[in-house]
């Protein structure tokens, strides 16, 4: 069994497709041998481990074995005397079948996020962090909201917390950030932003302000294709972009949208693509099912097939199309023309 610190020290370290390929060969067979249900399920699709040679070869678990299976490569026996350990649940109404993804320190998850957050946007004690993501408040075992509170922590402001958009609260931390130097870091489910975008006249944003959508309308409203839904959002905002994020409850790491609809990863975290109709598929380029080779995922399964479509280029950067017909929608940023 591979040791856990020296492992995160070296998946924090990727600095290269070489170095990420060979962690990930590493990950791969530890979780062949250890994990139960991957296991069974290289098992059953009569896949041999040995074979592999590149992570674009290896088997991807369905995301949905996390709903009905314990999908973990640290025994579940260990969890009960895991000082740090954690559970997250998706989001779902009380009719879902929630997936499940156990974390076995919480630690590793803020210091992947944080150093998530530093790549992409620098040092989060530059910034007041304000969130409003009312879908997810009844939803205490959120990974996101995780994230969010962990983040709210790190930058060390008093007025970093969650706020609600339709009071006018908002117009004094901003206020606060110019006068202090901060910048306005700003999180919030799709609706709850178009509805702040849209309800108020006079919005100016300071071009310093990050404005970050994670998610899709959850029933609210009307879903928009992302490039209508940046449009007004930057209109009503007066921001020259919009930000995304990707991620969901089965994966630690996250994605992020600059431009163009095109998603960057961490250095840990890479996508892939397979044909619609065929599961053993690899696609390089086109349009197809994602994968996620994510080796931040090394107590569950860091291989996984998820239930979204996207579209790669040459240069390897995705765009999310939308969803697999009649999968669940929930919590990750999926935006689709009806």
């Amino acid at each position: 069994m591979m040791d856990r610190e020296s492992f995160q020290k070296k998946i924090l370290s990727i600095d290269s497709e070489d170095r990420f390929n060979e962690l990930a060969l590493q990950l791969f067979h530890e979780q062949a041998l250890q994990n139960q249900v991957y296991r069974e399920y290289l098992q059953l699709i009569h896949f041999d481990p040995s074979v592999v040679l590149h992570y674009k070869d290896i088997p991807c678990l369905p995301v949905s074995f996390f709903k009905t299976q314990e999908v973990s490569t640290v025994p579940l026996t260990s969890y009960q005397y895991a000082a740090n350990a954690v559970t997250f649940k998706s989001s779902g109404t009380t009719q879902d079948v929630r997936s499940i993804h156990r974390v076995y320190d919480i630690r590793w998850y803020e210091k992947v996020t944080a150093e998530g957050f530093r790549l992409f946007f620098g040092d989060i004690r530059d910034y007041v962090i304000m969130a409003c993501l009312p879908s997810y408040y009844d939803n205490k075992e959120s990974s996101l909201l995780y994230m969010v509170n962990h983040f709210i922590k790190a930058s060390e402001h008093g007025l970093s917390g969650y706020y609600d958009f339709s009071t006018e609260e908002w117009k004094s931390v901003l206020e606060t950030c110019k006068a202090e130097g901060k910048k306005p870091w700003i999180i919030g489910v799709t609706y709850a932003l178009l509805d702040w975008a849209e309800g108020n006249e006079k919005i100016t944003l300071d071009d310093s302000a990050i404005v970050l959508e994670t998610g899709g309308m959850k029933g609210r409203r009307k879903e928009l294709v992302r490039s209508e839904l940046h449009e007004r959002l930057k209109k009503g905002l007066n921001v020259p972009k919009i930000y995304s994020e990707y991620g969901m409850c089965e994966m630690l790491s996250q994605a992020y949208c600059f431009e163009k609809e095109q998603f960057e990863t961490v250095p840990w975290l890479r996508f892939g693509l397979r044909e619609l109709n065929d599961p053993f598929s690899s696609l390089q380029e086109g349009s197809g099912v994602i994968r996620v080779f994510d080796l931040a995922n090394m107590d569950s399964c860091g291989f996984l097939e998820t239930q979204d479509i996207g579209q790669r280029d040459a240069s390897g950067k995705l765009k999310i199309l939308g969803r697999i017909d009649n999968s669940d929608i929930r919590g990750c940023n999926l935006l689709y023309q009806n």
